[in-house]
């Protein structure tokens, strides 16, 4: 049996996680650990023995007032995302289809480790799964490929994929492609997706890193 639990945490930052502690002592992040006011939300299983630490990273690329750094340390301690280095995150570098893919098959317990390429192993799942056809993978990401991707990492989930949003308001709605349509709808819908203004949607705009993060966040 499981049960969605809160552990209290004085001093909660976006970084801290909670950690699953196996019975022979290796570690694992859980990676759906929220941050909530008072501590940290996670779903365990009966017997569980965890703990929480603050997992926050520094990098000498991401300010502590640089917009985006909330969701950076958000994915970067959930082992979500990785750093460029030890030292940098690339916050404003674009974010290709490999980074995504390696992205989600980390959170689905995937080992992205293995392969003959970086992202060999996050590619198969992507296929397997119908996220992606794993083609392109050096290609930056657009937002509506990415609100695409999550939309089928979603069906693939079984979640409500129902919410939609209204998107006639935006100047630039015609540039959104027919077969992206349904997907950044739901994702507009759901909350992952604003437009970068009130008035422009930019589907076919680059994802940066940063942005990738906030949208997974």
């Amino acid at each position: 049996t499981t049960a969605k639990v809160e552990i209290p945490v004085a001093d909660v930052t976006p970084g801290t996680v909670a950690i699953l502690v196996n019975d022979d002592g290796t570690e694992e992040v859980i990676k759906t650990s929220l941050t909530t006011e008072n501590g940290v939300a996670v779903t365990l299983s009966d017997g569980d023995t965890v703990k929480v630490v603050d997992n926050s990273k520094t990098f000498d690329d991401v300010a502590d007032n640089y917009w985006g750094a909330e969701a950076v340390d958000f994915a970067v301690s959930r082992e979500l995302f990785a750093g460029t280095s030890a030292t940098t995150f690339a916050p404003d570098t674009a974010m290709t289809r490999a980074m995504i893919v390696t992205v989600l098959a980390r959170f689905e317990g995937v080992d992205t480790t293995t392969g003959s390429t970086w992202y060999e192993a996050g590619q198969q799942w992507a296929m397997e799964n119908g996220v992606s056809d794993g083609t392109n993978m050096d290609a930056s990401l657009t937002r509506e490929q990415l609100a695409t991707m999550l939309y089928r990492y979603a069906q693939y989930k079984g979640y409500d994929v129902s919410k939609t949003a209204d998107l006639s308001g935006y100047a630039d709605q015609d540039k959104l492609s027919d077969w992206a349509a349904q997907a950044v709808q739901w994702a507009c819908g759901s909350g992952l997706m604003n437009g970068r203004s009130a008035a422009q949607l930019a589907p076919e705009g680059t994802l940066t890193r940063a942005e990738a993060a906030t949208m997974l966040k």
